[in-house]
């Protein structure tokens, strides 16, 4: 059997076809869909890599019985009223030539193959990852603003049509995205290592031994503001002749000429480093190995793939309390996106403060155990296992 998988992440390809991806979606991701089907269409947004450097931190996504189908983005209203005929002609094709289509939600892509898998009484699995609503409203411009609402009714109508859902929350997308009928799941698309006691013992043994400066650290995209990064810069900013010397290092592609600026502004440019990219996998467990106090101070998220991580390496952290994040944090530790007194408040009370590093450290690593491959892979095969199953049926039995 074929399935198509539709979503608005941007791959980068060579001369030679192959497709890379900026850590989230390698070869290993398919393998959970190959599992249960024979090939996997990947239809999504791409570009051309124009040297070899820029593969450089990119994991490889091409491989066995996996192809991709290039579309254009549809993500600004030109693009909108110019593109979207030629999206439509593209998919139909595709998914007729598919047994079943599986979006990734929210997304244009995806939910664009919904409508034509709908039409063409294909089944059709969601993924949901993210809050439509929360990634729009909070994306940075008029125009994330403008279109929130219309594209949150749209998903909420889809994921609560849809026979199959899976939801990357145990609670947050469930409530605010609910299933009517259908046969759901939730399960993170976070995968970590299985943690090893040696982590948290040489975690422990670092905050007992502290040395200066304090480090604290953010894994983000720097396009757009919703990773919350001009809060953090604002709450270190309010406090800053209240802390020990500190760094604050931010890991993540990205533009970064406006948050150099934003830093100076707030006399922070001493302070602040940005990493640039590194892949996917020990290269940021590494990264994390050095930072003190994790903080994810973001607007929208799902169940964020970096906080996890950062839990498995015993850090401590401070978040808002967007998404999925109140899963996994003590609720005393989180304050509301964009609150920069509270986040400020929370760092400057507990950076320095050995018992809660310890504490946290602990219950965090603890907390990450229920993250790794091995606990979260039984439910997702079920899950499409039972997908599978399905689509064999026709779609007759959910």
């Amino acid at each position: 059997m074929k399935v198509l998988w539709a979503h608005d992440h941007t791959f980068y390809f060579n001369d030679s076809g192959k497709f890379f991806s900026s850590g989230k979606l390698p070869y290993a991701v398919w393998e959970r869909y190959l599992s249960v089907f024979d090939e996997i269409t990947v239809a999504s947004r791409a570009k051309k890599i124009s040297s070899e450097t820029e593969i450089e931190n990119k994991s490889l996504s091409s491989g066995k019985n996996v192809d991709f189908i290039v579309l254009p983005s549809l993500s600004n209203p030109v693009n909108k009223l110019t593109k979207k005929g030629y999206i439509e002609r593209v998919l139909t094709e595709s998914i007729q030539q598919a047994d079943a289509v599986i979006a990734r939600l929210p997304s244009e892509i995806g939910s664009e193959a919904i409508e034509i898998a709908k039409k063409l009484n294909k089944p059709f699995a969601i993924e949901m990852v993210a809050c439509a609503w929360d990634a729009l409203w909070n994306y940075g411009n008029v125009q994330g603003k403008a279109y929130a609402l219309f594209a949150t009714l749209k998903t909420k109508s889809q994921v609560k049509d849809a026979p199959f859902a899976i939801y990357v929350t145990k609670e947050f997308l469930q409530n605010r995205y609910p299933n009517a009928k259908g046969h759901t799941e939730g399960c993170s698309d976070v995968e970590i290592p299985e943690t090893c006691s040696t982590i948290l013992d040489k975690r422990l043994n670092k905050i007992e031994t502290a040395t200066k400066p304090v480090v604290l650290g953010l894994i983000g995209n720097l396009n757009g503001k919703t990773k919350g990064i001009a809060t953090a810069l604002e709450a270190l900013a309010k406090v800053q002749s209240k802390l020990p010397p500190f760094q604050f290092r931010i890991l993540g592609g990205g533009e970064i000429g406006p948050w150099k600026a934003l830093a100076a502004r707030l006399g922070l440019q001493e302070q602040v480093y940005f990493d640039g990219v590194l892949q996917s996998g020990e290269a940021v467990f590494q990264w994390l190995d050095e930072v003190d106090v994790y903080l994810q101070p973001s607007f929208q998220e799902g169940l964020p793939r970096a906080t996890v991580e950062a839990m498995s390496r015993g850090c401590p952290v401070i978040g808002s309390t967007a998404g999925g994040i109140p899963e996994l944090i003590d609720k005393r530790y989180l304050h509301k996106p964009g609150n920069e007194k509270h986040l400020a408040r929370l760092i400057e009370e507990n950076i320095t403060n050995k018992t809660w590093l310890m504490e946290q450290a602990k219950a965090n690593f603890l907390k990450a155990g229920s993250y790794t491959k091995i606990h979260l892979d039984q439910n997702r095969q079920e899950f499409w296992e039972k997908f599978s199953r399905f689509v064999k049926e026709g779609g007759l039995q959910a």
